[in-house]
C-alpha cells in the first residue's frame, strides 16, 4: 500500500485551531465511529504542539493511571503521580503552560472507573478553569459519548467548549485519494468505499477504476471482511445486524418489509435500525414534507456495496477468482453508483447554491414519494423557493434532459410543496452534445453535466478554503 498522507479535514482542524488559540481552559470532545479518522485528525493537530496523547486500552484503572504517567514522562519528560489519571493532570495544570492533554477512547478509562467523569468535573470546576489546559476527550463509542458524556445527566455537561463528531468526507473531501481518476470513475470509486478516511486509504493513489475494485475484493485485503468486523466490535447481535442489512441490500427499505424478511420482531425492529443509524450504516427518512412512510437508506456507501457484491461473491473471492468477480462489479457498477449520485448531490447543495445553479438556499431538503411517484430531491428556501431535482447517472442528450424536465414538473405538483418560485434541475452523469457544464432551457429548468460541473465544484472550494479562516 502506499504511503498515505494526512488528507483534508480542513474545517476541523481549523476549529481545533481557534480552540487552541483562545485563552484560557478548554474541554475539546471529539467521537465518531471506527476507523473515521479521529486518531490521524489529533496527530496532525498535535504534532507542533507541546502534547501528552494518551490512548486508554480495556485494562484496570490503576493500570491505565501507571501508563498515562509513564506516557507524560516519555512524551514530556515530567515525572507525575502514577496512582490516578485525575491527579496527574491536576499535577499538570500546575505547569501553567500552554498544554493539550488528549485521551483518546475515553470509553475506557470510564470504564474502567465509572466515577472519572464526576472527579473530572470536579477537577475542572475548581483548578482546570483557571489553567490554559487544552483537554481533549476523544473515542469512537458513539452511544456512550451521545448518552452517557455529552447528555444534560452527564457530571461534565455543560463544560465542554468545543464538540466533533467526525463523519464521512463528501466526495470532493476524498477526491485527494484517487486523484488520478476522472470525474466518472471517481463517484463509481466513492460509491464502493465511501467516505470513510480508512478504507479510502486502500484504494489511495489508484490509477483507474479496475484497480480500485482489484484492491478491495483481492484476498486478504481488510476491506473483504471490514463491514462485518465492525459490527462483531460494535454492537451485540452482529448475525441479526447482518440480516437487516442483507434485507436493505435486496430493496427491503421500510421496518415493516425488514422485519417480515428477517423475522425480527416488530417491536424490536426499530431498535436495531436506531443502532446502525447511530453508526452511520443507515439512515431513515420520511417523504420530505410528512411525518410518516419512513424508508430505510444505506447511509455508508462501502456497507452498501459490501452488501450488494463482496457478501453475494465472498465464496468466489476466496477461492481466487478475482478476474471473474472483478468483471461481474464493473458490469454492474453503474446501477449500483446510481444511488450514490443522489447523495454526492445532496451533499453538495451548498456548491450548488453557490454556483448559481440552485435558486433555494438549502434551509430544508430531501427526497420525496407518494403513490407510486418520486423525486430524488426536493431543495426548500421555506415562503421563497422549491427545487425539484432527479439524478441521472446515465449519458444523456439536452433532449432526453428536457422530457425529464417536463415529467418532474407534472410530478412536483403532488407534492404540496410549491413556492412562490420553483425551479426544476436535472443532472446527468455526461450530456453528449453539450459543451459547456450547464444547459438553461429557461430560467427555471436546468440541465447539468457532472462530468463538467465537478471540476468547478472543486475550484469553489479549494478558493473558499484559501480565503477562508474559522
Amino acid at each position: 500500500m502506499y504511503r498515505v498522507p494526512f488528507i483534508n479535514r480542513f474545517v476541523e482542524l481549523s476549529v481545533l485551531d481557534r480552540e487552541y488559540s483562545r485563552d484560557g481552559f478548554s474541554l475539546i470532545v471529539v467521537y465518531g465511529r471506527r476507523r473515521i479518522g479521529k486518531t490521524r485528525l489529533l496527530w496532525e493537530w498535535v504534532r507542533d504542539k507541546p502534547c501528552i496523547y494518551f490512548i486508554a486500552s480495556q485494562i484496570p484503572y490503576r493500570e491505565l493511571s501507571r501508563e498515562f504517567s509513564m506516557e507524560v514522562m516519555r512524551q514530556l519528560g515530567v515525572y507525575v503521580s502514577s496512582d490516578d489519571i485525575v491527579s496527574s493532570i491536576r499535577e499538570l495544570a500546575g505547569l501553567n503552560k500552554k498544554l493539550v492533554i488528549v485521551l483518546d477512547e475515553f470509553q475506557y478509562i470510564v470504564e474502567s472507573n465509572p466515577t472519572f467523569p464526576s472527579r473530572l468535573m470536579k477537577l475542572i470546576d475548581t483548578v482546570l478553569n483557571r489553567s490554559c489546559l487544552k483537554l481533549v476527550l476523544c473515542g469512537s463509542s458513539v452511544s456512550f459519548f451521545e448518552k452517557h458524556l455529552l447528555g444534560y445527566r452527564s457530571p461534565l455537561f455543560g463544560r465542554r467548549t468545543c464538540t466533533i463528531r467526525l463523519g464521512f468526507l463528501r466526495l470532493v473531501e476524498a477526491h485527494g485519494f484517487l486523484e488520478k481518476l476522472s470525474p466518472v470513475d471517481l463517484l463509481r470509486a466513492y460509491s464502493i468505499v465511501g467516505g470513510t478516511p480508512a478504507y479510502l486509504s486502500h484504494v489511495y493513489g489508484s490509477s483507474s477504476l479496475r484497480e480500485v475494485v482489484y484492491r478491495v475484493v483481492s484476498p486478504g485485503n481488510p476491506l473483504v471482511d471490514e463491514a462485518y468486523n465492525l459490527l462483531r466490535q460494535e454492537v451485540r447481535e452482529p448475525k441479526t445486524y447482518m440480516s437487516i442489512l442483507y434485507a436493505l441490500s435486496h430493496g427491503y427499505n421500510t421496518p415493516v418489509e425488514i422485519s417480515r424478511v428477517t423475522g425480527v420482531d416488530p417491536r424490536n425492529i426499530g431498535k436495531y435500525l436506531e443502532v446502525l443509524s447511530e453508526l452511520d450504516i443507515v439512515v431513515k427518512k420520511t417523504p420530505l414534507g410528512f411525518r410518516r412512510g419512513s424508508r430505510i437508506f444505506f447511509r455508508d456507501q462501502y456497507f452498501r456495496f459490501w452488501f450488494k457484491f463482496i457478501h453475494r461473491l465472498r465464496r468466489q473471492i476466496e477461492l481466487g477468482y478475482v478476474d471473474e468477480v472483478l468483471d461481474y462489479i464493473l458490469e454492474n457498477i453503474d446501477e449500483h453508483t446510481s444511488q450514490a449520485f443522489t447523495q454526492f448531490i445532496e451533499d453538495h447543495l451548498m456548491e450548488f447554491n453557490r454556483l448559481g445553479l440552485l435558486k433555494a438556499k438549502p434551509i430544508e431538503y430531501g427526497s420525496w414519494w407518494y403513490k407510486g411517484y418520486e423525486i430524488d430531491l426536493i431543495v426548500r428556501e421555506p415562503g421563497k423557493t422549491t427545487v425539484f431535482i432527479e439524478a441521472k447517472w446515465s449519458r444523456g442528450r439536452i433532449i432526453d434532459g428536457i422530457h425529464v424536465l417536463k415529467y418532474l414538473e407534472k410530478k412536483s405538483r403532488h407534492t404540496g410543496l410549491h413556492s412562490p418560485i420553483n425551479q426544476y434541475l436535472v443532472f446527468y452523469r455526461e450530456i453528449t452534445d453539450l459543451e459547456k457544464p450547464v444547459y438553461r432551457v429557461d430560467e427555471s429548468r436546468v440541465i447539468i453535466d457532472y462530468s463538467k460541473i465537478y471540476p468547478k465544484i472543486r475550484m469553489l472550494i479549494d478558493g473558499i478554503r484559501q480565503n477562508t479562516s474559522i
